[in-house]
């Protein structure tokens, strides 16, 4: 009975662990689709919430990428203005209780080295970016570094030393 118990165990927790590298899959694709087309955006918007699997702290950052992404296709500028300061925050929550996380730090990158300079939200890039370079060679997440690749060495905010940091 414990053999079948062991075995059992071994079956199912990978399962679990596939099920969650996934759902983050999932979601990336949702917020990459999101950020060039507006009913995407509306989707990522609405489903965020569903994806419980997947940390917090995490969850937290594409919340507020979703916010920032609606405020890009919303055409009253107050609106605009409030969806990007909500997103904002909740990025920046997100980075404060996981400030190591890569992904986070890419999240934030990417916006700031995209938002209009009037909004002010430029100010972490060097800081991300030292975080980005330093976790990349050991990331295990093949998906996520071929993102990271794709966008850091096509970068304007990249130097072309730190371009081929990314093109290992």
């Amino acid at each position: 009975m414990k053999k079948l118990g062991k075995l059992l165990l071994i079956l199912i927790v990978p399962l679990f662990i596939n099920a969650k590298d996934t759902d983050i899959i999932k979601l990336r694709d949702l917020y990459y689709k999101a950020s060039t087309n507006r009913a995407q955006a509306e989707v990522f918007f609405n489903t965020i919430s569903s994806f419980s699997a997947i940390d917090k702290s995490l969850i937290e950052g594409y919340k507020g990428m979703s916010f920032m992404i609606k405020a890009n296709f919303d055409f009253n500028p107050y609106y605009k203005l409030s969806y990007f300061v909500k997103g904002k925050g909740f990025l920046d929550d997100a980075i404060t209780g996981d400030p190591e996380n890569i992904e986070l730090r890419f999240l934030r990158f990417c916006v700031q080295t995209n938002a209009p300079g009037f909004l002010g939200y430029s100010g972490k890039i060097t800081e991300d970016k030292i975080v980005i370079k330093k976790y990349y060679p050991t990331l295990e997440d093949v998906d996520l570094k071929k993102r990271i690749k794709d966008y850091m060495i096509n970068s304007k905010s990249c130097s072309k030393e730190e371009k081929l940091i990314f093109s290992k």
